[in-house]
């Protein structure tokens, strides 16, 4: 039931009629059936001037000039409806008023639906009001929570599906986390030692059947090392409109008695580490400093690793296999006394070693590394005796600004000797081999350069237009990865370098990288008004990695991006490889509301079995077939039958490496529907192509 039409009076009325007579006539119908107005009558060139200032604006659709300006004043005022009113039927019909933005067309003769007509406009005028008003008030009081959780002395977060998608700054402190980007996608568990995780696990789900607040004590572990306990509450709230969990925890540090009590408390079969007195464990920047500044006839810096860490993890899980690699970080500090030390990862950290000449420091460290394989404790009622490798590298005696170099160097002779097999090894870079360490081998040169990418993050993104052959003038790129490997800026290609990642298991680490950033620059590119969605590129490794998923939708949800902004794809080389963990992993983007694209897919039959067994909505052909397009009749055929096939499946088509018009005009006859290449852009660092002129 409609609310009292008293209720929009009075209504700010233009109307622009050919005849006063006319418009008075308007008038007084409206005020007969109860509408009150303020009315003036205009033509359409003062309605223009004046139309921001009206409710509603009834025209003649006779008057002239109406087509021209009809569009630049519904421009200028979108939320005031215009209505029109037709002399004859069969001189303008309602499709060309609606074409034109009018909310509707209505003949003179019907004096009646005139004024229904008016009324649902203006019961839409106020129900639009009334949203606005609710979405400023729901603002506003989303506002004032946000403002009291990042002033609340409460650390609390917020939690979907077990994943890290929001916290105020008291609860990134009390863990130690510098940077809010690294918090979503963090598993809650894993800030958690093993017992409270357990407990935590049951009470997640007994949460998930009943909904009632619940509160459990724990013990937890500081990013920057420090044992942490109190208590986790757990209770039910949305953020970003998305059901979720809120986490609030009251929190003291671990110590004397209190230490104790907790630890019989949660029946802990993991001994805590005690407090340390050492001040060692410095942030990179005052770690590079410290190193920079140590005097020495010789010196070098070592990374170290706990051995079989990921064997750790699936054997004891997460916070056991964390729980390990912090107590080998406290005997580490241990061992290095004063000596400076850093934190690389979880179960990784750097630190420096002086001697007298380089044989000296391998003596030195292999002292340390026999120090460190004493190392037992007790989890989940089993005994551990976990060990570190290390692997080092000189440091240039003059050269303060090369540490972190050598220090890449350093992982990268390490992880050379950990793919070899090696366990509790010491291994140093040196130009030519050692003698005592023969069986060492530095890493490939590829490898190294992937190592000290990851590490220092020396990868960069360009960008390629994917182009609507059709109409679409959606903004639509293509993510392309390049890494840097000097000073000069030379860099690069996947084909040149992914392969190696994924043979020795750092290909996850590119992948996340790519998304996390892909998406962040497509936030800041969205912000400024564009429409743009990303093709993101993915290998084999994510694709068989169950974990990936999860961990994609909380950082897409985290970064408030609508699901059809991003579409990822795979190789059909990948695709073929492992046929069922990719069509398991396309199904799981499906159901997440991702839409994804099978890219270089060949000409043959298999490829096209291949396409009906795996569900993508999107098929990018093989750049090869298609240069071959030009030079050979039979290729440009089979390309045709290609898209002819595919379309006939359900599936939209890009078309690569496109270098000339004639190209193009072929690939628009063949029934393409997107196309992408040098001779429309080359791939570059910015979203910044006019999709308008191809429009």
């Amino acid at each position: 039931m409609t609310e009292p039409l008293s209720q929009y009076a009075p209504v700010r009325l233009l109307i622009a009629e050919i005849s006063e007579n006319d418009a008075h006539a308007c008038d007084s119908l409206l005020r007969d059936a109860g509408i009150a107005t303020r009315t003036r009558v205009v033509d359409l060139p003062m309605a223009l001037a004046s139309v921001n200032e009206a409710d509603l604006l009834v025209a003649n659709s006779e008057l002239p000039g109406l087509q021209q300006l009809l569009p630049n004043l519904i421009e200028s005022a979108p939320d005031v409806p215009v209505i029109l009113v037709n002399n004859q039927a069969d001189t303008f019909t309602t499709t060309a008023g609606l074409k034109l933005g009018a909310a509707d067309v209505v003949p003179r003769s019907d004096p009646d639906r005139l004024v229904l007509v008016i009324k649902r406009e203006l019961e839409n005028i106020s129900r639009a009001h009334l949203l606005s008003q609710t979405r400023r008030a729901l603002a506003e009081a989303e506002q004032r929570c946000q403002l009291l959780m990042d002033s609340s002395h409460a650390a609390v977060a917020y939690v979907h599906e077990g994943m890290h998608i929001h916290a105020n700054a008291g609860y990134l402190e009390l863990f130690g986390i510098e940077d809010a980007d690294d918090l979503p996608g963090l598993p809650l568990i894993d800030l958690l030692d093993q017992h409270s995780a357990d407990t935590l696990k049951s009470a997640l789900k007994k949460f998930r059947n009943d909904g009632e607040q619940t509160t459990l004590e724990f013990t937890g572990q500081s990013t920057q090392g420090g044992t942490l306990v109190g208590s986790l509450t757990l209770s039910g709230a949305e953020y970003e409109g998305e059901t979720c969990i809120q986490v609030t925890i009251q929190a003291a540090p671990v110590k004397g008695a209190k230490q104790e009590k907790v630890a019989e408390a949660t029946q802990s079969s993991v001994p805590a580490v005690a407090p340390t007195t050492s001040d060692n464990l410095l942030p990179m920047t005052e770690f590079l400093g410290a190193v920079g500044s140590m005097e020495g006839d010789s010196k070098a810096i070592f990374t170290a690793e706990v051995d079989h860490f990921s064997a750790l993890q699936r054997e004891y899980g997460i916070a056991g296999a964390a729980e390990i690699a912090r107590h080998a970080e406290h005997s580490l500090r241990e061992a290095l006394k004063r000596r400076p030390l850093t934190q690389l990862s979880g179960h990784q950290w750097a630190f420096p070693v002086i001697g007298t000449d380089r044989d000296d420091i391998v003596t030195t460290t292999e002292n340390l590394s026999t120090r460190l394989g004493t190392l037992m404790l007790e989890v989940g009622g089993k005994t551990v005796r976990p060990t570190l490798s290390l692997g080092g590298a000189s440091l240039d005696a003059h050269a303060s600004d090369r540490i972190e170099a050598n220090m890449n160097q350093a992982f990268a002779t390490l992880r050379s000797a950990m793919d070899e097999g090696e366990s509790q090894c010491v291994a140093m870079h040196a130009p030519a081999p050692e003698k005592h360490h023969e069986h060492l081998q530095p890493a490939s040169p590829i490898m190294r350069l992937i190592n000290e990418a990851i590490q220092t993050n020396s990868f960069k993104l360009l960008f390629q237009p994917i182009i609507s052959l059709r109409g679409d003038a959606d903004e639509h790129y293509e993510v392309f990865l390049r890494m840097v490997t000097g000073e000069d800026g030379g860099h690069m290609t996947p084909s040149e370098f992914l392969r190696t990642a994924v043979d020795n298991g750092v290909a996850d680490k590119i992948d996340r990288w790519v998304v996390l950033q892909s998406i962040k620059q497509l936030v800041a590119h969205r912000a400024k008004g564009n429409d743009t969605r990303l093709t993101i590129n993915l290998t084999c490794t994510s694709v068989k990695d169950p974990a990936f998923l999860q961990w994609l939708g909380v950082a897409i949800k985290a970064a408030r991006l609508p699901s059809d902004a991003v579409i990822f794809q795979i190789t059909e080389q990948d695709a073929s490889t492992y046929p069922r963990e990719t069509r398991k992993f396309m199904e799981g983007l499906n159901k997440m509301h991702y839409r994804t694209s099978l890219s270089r897919l060949g000409l043959g039959s298999k490829s096209m079995e291949l396409v009906g067994d795996i569900p993508t909505d999107f098929v990018k052909l093989d750049g090869e077939n298609i240069q071959k397009m030009g030079k050979e009749p039979r290729t440009a055929e089979a390309v045709a039958q290609t898209v002819t096939h595919l379309q006939g499946a359900g599936k939209l088509t890009i078309v690569p490496m496109v270098e000339s018009a004639k190209m193009l005009s072929a690939l628009w006859q063949a029934g393409a529907n997107y196309v992408q290449g040098q001779y429309l852009q080359e791939p570059t660092a910015a979203m910044d192509y006019d999709f308008s002129i191809d429009g």
